[in-house]
């Protein structure tokens, strides 16, 4: 019998935080015979390029909107037209509910996960000169393959890149109507194809680096091959493309017995069956076929037109043989590429990924930063551990990201500064937490947060809109329609949410953005920010002072934070520079004086300085 995905199945898939060159059998058993990494392996050393990034996340969806005509439906979203379903307005009131809204959901954040904004291949590239203002080196794309949410973890291929990101082309229907989905020799590429590849070309002229999200552990409902099965149940050739437990039964018309294995038991995710090599055979040659696609898009051996590399969500779902001959694959094609795995605490033996688990760096500085759940030697030490996973040059390339589209924002975790990093912090699930607009106070948290996360080893991940002042619990207030100066926003009135009468007004904060641009500026300027090494100063766990130093050749440069509630004196030694020597806060436009190769200074409460000898400035 048909079966079918109503609104409300989708709608909780929504909610679940969603981010031929075929390889034979005999290949895979060379790669096997070949010898694998031993557990106690060391992590492979990220590319040199990667070295000092400052990344940009971008949730396409959310960024900007500058080709109205590929703007999503009903049909495409809900697959009905019927149904009171549009694009949202992007300046409107993120809590006021609009009457479709109203007609379609009972309370605003099942309406709210369901919303789309329209933003595309051509807003990001439209928005460029905005990146590079801003300083940024490298763009990290939430997924952007052909789905029906808004945050494309619901893949319905991965060989295509969402029609809704790219220019509307009639000539595309035909073409994809005479492509075999599971034979590359067959696959076209369609204008969104075409934009996402002229997109990465335009982002290299500018000298920035682009790594794209993907998940290959399940697909979504529309996925072609699961599509197949669907309708031909036992008969589909697809069948072994997933783990199924029992078909459907012709001869019971009104019930259905088809039954999958399905990612957190929700229908709208199948997940792809599974043998001792990691994915199934079909649906391993189809990933390794659209990997392929997007490092080296037009398949001359030559990556330079493709990905600089991968984020992967959910590697623990699948054995760390298949990530390792993945990786192997991945480097074959380009030995420069990186790859990134996304999930904490993921526990995969031997990870070939180059980087692991950059929410780590996230829980040991709100952890010390902002809860004081943790001491400063607990927070050295998880900096230390998180630095011994590579090598001294791959430090400089982990990500230090704080707030995502996982997570709630930084300036919300300001506001609340008492609950732990990510605890799924969306008045959908925890009644107590403040989505009131950041005030002085939480945006004062927000500054030492942010001058640790651009001077401690390692690449910031600005996580997209946070340089403007935006605000927002998790899934779905974190992934609010971006904040462009020039645009004039509603106020946002919280009231049906939590009782809240406050109306607050939202625009580009300026002086917000200023400070992201001092910090990225300031890495440009001091070298030893970027890729110095590291050695810490104070460790003072009674007063919660805690201050590390950076050095490259003979430049050196000094952080010094107070994470504790009272003022301290804080008395920095041993710090080999000239006796009288001046040493500048540049952003703060304070100087103190050397004696006896130590430095004395006040610090107020929850405040960091950087400290550069006056010679280097």
């Amino acid at each position: 019998m048909p079966w079918e995905i109503s609104c409300n199945v989708y709608l909780e898939a929504a909610s679940q935080h969603m981010h031929r060159n075929y390889i034979s059998i005999a290949w895979i058993f060379v790669i096997l015979l070949s010898g694998t990494i031993g557990v106690n392996a060391q992590v492979p050393e990220p590319p040199f390029w990667a070295r000092g990034e400052v990344w940009y996340l971008l949730f396409p969806d959310r960024f900007h909107n500058a080709d109205t005509t590929n703007d999503p439906t009903a049909a495409d979203v809900l697959l009905d037209s019927s149904l009171p379903w549009k694009v949202s307005d992007w300046t409107a009131d993120w809590y006021k509910r609009t009457l479709n809204e109203i007609m379609l959901y009972d309370s605003f954040y099942p309406a709210a996960m369901l919303r789309q904004y329209g933003g595309d291949f051509e807003g990001i590239r439209s928005r460029l000169d905005y990146l590079d203002s801003l300083g940024i080196t490298g763009v990290i794309l939430t997924p952007t393959f052909e789905a029906r949410s808004s945050h494309k973890f619901d893949v319905s291929t991965l060989h295509h890149m969402d029609r809704h990101f790219g220019p509307r082309v009639a000539v595309d229907t035909m073409y994809l109507k005479r492509e075999v989905p599971d034979d590359p020799n067959t696959w076209y590429l369609t204008s969104a194809d075409r934009a996402f590849i002229d997109l990465i070309a335009e982002l290299r002229r500018r000298g920035k680096r682009v790594l794209l999200m993907a998940q290959f552990v399940h697909c979504g409902a529309d996925f072609w091959a699961f599509r197949d099965v669907l309708s031909q149940q036992e008969k589909s050739r697809f069948g072994s493309w997933f783990s199924v437990s029992a078909w459907d039964k012709p001869e019971t018309p009104y019930q259905s017995e088809f039954s999958y294995q399905k990612m957190w038991g929700i229908d709208a995710f199948p997940r792809f069956g599974q043998d001792t090599l990691g994915l199934a055979q079909g649906p391993r040659e189809y990933v390794y076929a659209a990997t392929r696609r997007w490092m080296d898009p037009n398949g001359d051996g030559n990556p330079n037109d493709g990905i600089d590399g991968w984020c992967i969500d959910l590697a623990s779902e699948m054995p760390s043989v298949f990530w390792r001959h993945w990786a192997d694959f991945c480097r074959s094609i380009n030995p420069d590429i990186m790859l990134v795995n996304l999930e904490s605490g993921a526990g995969l033996a031997a990870t070939p990924f180059d980087v692991d688990s950059p929410q780590r760096f996230a829980e040991a500085l709100t952890g010390f930063a902002l809860t004081g759940e943790e001491t400063s030697t607990a927070f050295d030490a998880a900096l230390s551990a998180i630095r011994s996973r590579t090598t001294l040059n791959g430090s400089d390339a982990l990500l230090n990201l704080i707030g995502s589209h996982e997570t709630d924002r930084i300036a919300s975790m300001c506001v609340n500064p008492s609950l732990r990093y990510d605890q799924k912090n969306s008045p959908v699930v925890n009644a107590g937490y403040d989505i009131r607009k950041p005030d002085t106070k939480a945006r004062a948290l927000q500054r030492m947060l942010l001058l640790l996360q651009f001077t401690l080893p390692g690449s910031p991940v600005i996580y997209y809109g946070d340089e403007t002042g935006m605000w927002g619990g998790d899934d779905p207030d974190n992934r609010k329609p971006m904040l462009w100066p020039g645009m004039i926003f509603e106020k946002e009135a919280p009231f049906d949410i939590n009782g809240d009468p406050e109306k607050y007004p939202v625009a580009f904060d300026s002086v917000m953005f200023l400070y992201y641009r001092s910090l990225i500026a300031l890495r440009e300027r001091f070298p030893p920010l970027k890729t110095g090494a590291t050695q810490s100063l104070l460790i003072d766990d009674v007063a919660s002072l805690y201050a590390f130093m950076r050095s490259s050749g003979a430049d050196k440069v000094f952080v010094v934070v107070n994470a504790g509630d009272d003022v301290q004196t804080c008395t920095l030694s041993f710090l080999g520079v000239p006796e009288g020597s001046a040493l500048t806060d540049p952003l703060q436009n304070v100087t103190f004086y050397v004696q006896r190769d130590g430095v004395s200074l006040t610090l107020p409460p929850k405040t960091a300085t950087l400290l550069v000898p006056r010679h280097q400035l």
